[in-house]
C-alpha cells in the first residue's frame, strides 16, 4: 500500500497554535523517514482547524527538510486564488522538491464565501469558476518564452501576461497537480481527462465504486495503461487514524479526542435512543445508508465509519485491507486531531502505525523523476 500523511490538526485557539506548528514538523519528518510516500498540507482561513492556514507556505517550509516523500496539498481551494500566481508558487515547490510535488486542488467550501465574496455563488457557478481558473493554469503552463502574450479571463479577473512564468517548473510541462472532489460526476469527468484525483473520506464500498468509476472513465478514454496506473497510485481517500495496543485502549483514548465537530458534524441526524452512548457502540451499531458525500445529512455512526479507523494494529490493518481489497491503495491518513492537551497520545498512536501496522500491509513508494525534467523555455 502507500500512505500519505495529512497535516490537518485542530486547535481550541491560539495558545494552541505553537504546539499544533510542532506535532505537524516533528511527525512530517517521522513519516518521512518510515516510507510515506507523501505529506500533504491543507489550507484554512479563519478558523481552528490547520491553524498554518497557508499550506503553500507550510509545504515550502518542509520542502527542504524531507529526504524522500512527496509534498502535496489536500486542497488548495482553486476559486480563492488567481491562477497565475498558484502557478509561480506551483512551479517553484516543484523546483524546491525537484518533482515530488503534487498540487491538490478543489472548488472551495461554501463557508468560505463571505470572507471572499463568494457566498453568492451557486454549486455550478463555483465549479465553472474551478474550471476556468484551471484552464488559465494549464495555458500558463503551456506558455513558453518568445510566445505572444498570454491573455486571460475568468469570472475574477482578467489581464495579460508578457515574458515567461517563472520559475520554471521541474517536470514537464507542470507539476504533477489532481482534482480535489467527492462528486461522482467530476470524478469521471477527471478520468476522461486524464487528470489525477483526490478523495474525501468514504466508507469502502462507495469508495470502491468511485474508484470502478474513475478507472472505467480512464479506459474508456483511451488513456495509456501506465497513466491509468499512475493515476490509481495517486488516488488518495481520508481517514482520521488512532492506533492503540488495544482495540479498548484505543477507543478510550477517542472518547477524549473525539470533541465537538468530530462527534457531531452540523449535518450530522442526531438519534436520541443513542444518547449517552459511547463512540465505540455508536460505530459497532448499524450505521444505516451513508451519504454520498460529506456535508449531507447521515447518522453519527456512518459518519465515524466514514471519517476514522480506530482499534489496535491488528484491526486498522484489516480495515485499510479493505480499502486496498476495493481497489484504493493510496491511503490519506490524519493522525493528529482533536484535543491537544497530551501530544504524546499522537505519538504513541503513529508509532503504532508505522511499526506495526505498515508492516502488516507492505510498504509502496511513488519515485520521484529520476532525470531533471525542466520545460522548454523555447
Amino acid at each position: 500500500m502507500y500512505f500519505s500523511l495529512f497535516l490537518g490538526p485542530g486547535v481550541r485557539g491560539p495558545h494552541e497554535d505553537r504546539i499544533a506548528l510542532d506535532l505537524c514538523i516533528e511527525q512530517a519528518l517521522e513519516a518521512d523517514a518510515a516510507g510515506f510516500t507523501a505529506v500533504y498540507v491543507g489550507e484554512q482561513h479563519f478558523n481552528n482547524y490547520e491553524p498554518y492556514a497557508d499550506g503553500l507556505t507550510m509545504a515550502a517550509f518542509l520542502a527542504g527538510r524531507l529526504e524522500h516523500a512527496y509534498l502535496g496539498t489536500s486542497v488548495v481551494p482553486l476559486v480563492l486564488h488567481h491562477p497565475l500566481n498558484l502557478v509561480e508558487r506551483a512551479n517553484l515547490l516543484d523546483q524546491l522538491t525537484r518533482g515530488r510535488f503534487i498540487l491538490g486542488m478543489s472548488g472551495g467550501r461554501p463557508r468560505e464565501g463571505k470572507t471572499w465574496h463568494k457566498d453568492a455563488l451557486t454549486p455550478e457557478q463555483r465549479s465553472a469558476l474551478f474550471d476556468a481558473k484551471l484552464d488559465v493554469m494549464l495555458r500558463a503552463w503551456a506558455h513558453r518564452a518568445g510566445d505572444p502574450p498570454l491573455e486571460f479571463s475568468t469570472p475574477d479577473e482578467q489581464g495579460v501576461m508578457e515574458g515567461r512564468m517563472m520559475p520554471t517548473p521541474y517536470r514537464s510541462p507542470h507539476p504533477l497537480y489532481a482534482i480535489g472532489t467527492n462528486t461522482p460526476a467530476k470524478i469521471v469527468e477527471a478520468g476522461r481527462r486524464g487528470q489525477k484525483v483526490h478523495l474525501g473520506p468514504f466508507d469502502a464500498g462507495n469508495a470502491g465504486r468511485l474508484a470502478a468509476s474513475y478507472r472505467a472513465a480512464m479506459e474508456e478514454n483511451g488513456h495509456p495503461a501506465e497513466l491509468v496506473e499512475e493515476n490509481l497510485r495517486w488516488l488518495i481517500h481520508t481517514k482520521i487514524v488512532l492506533v492503540g495496543e488495544t482495540d479498548d485502549e484505543a477507543w478510550d483514548v477517542a472518547e477524549r479526542l473525539f470533541t465537538g465537530p468530530m462527534v457531531m458534524a452540523p449535518w450530522i441526524r442526531r438519534d436520541p435512543a443513542q444518547d449517552g452512548w459511547s463512540l465505540r457502540k455508536i460505530y459497532r451499531a448499524d450505521p444505516g445508508p451513508f451519504a454520498p458525500a460529506m456535508g449531507i445529512p447521515e447518522s453519527q455512526g456512518a459518519f465515524l465509519h466514514r471519517t476514522a479507523i480506530v482499534g489496535s494494529p491488528e484491526t486498522v490493518a484489516a480495515e485499510l485491507a479493505a480499502y486496498r481489497d476495493a481497489g484504493l491503495s493510496h491511503a490519506h491518513l490524519r493522525f493528529i486531531f482533536g484535543t491537544l492537551d497530551d501530544p504524546d497520545v499522537f505519538r504513541r498512536s503513529f508509532g503504532l502505525f508505522t511499526g506495526e501496522v505498515m508492516p502488516r500491509l507492505g510498504v509502496d513508494t511513488i519515485p520521484g523523476p529520476v532525470d531533471r525534467q525542466v520545460a522548454a523555455t523555447g
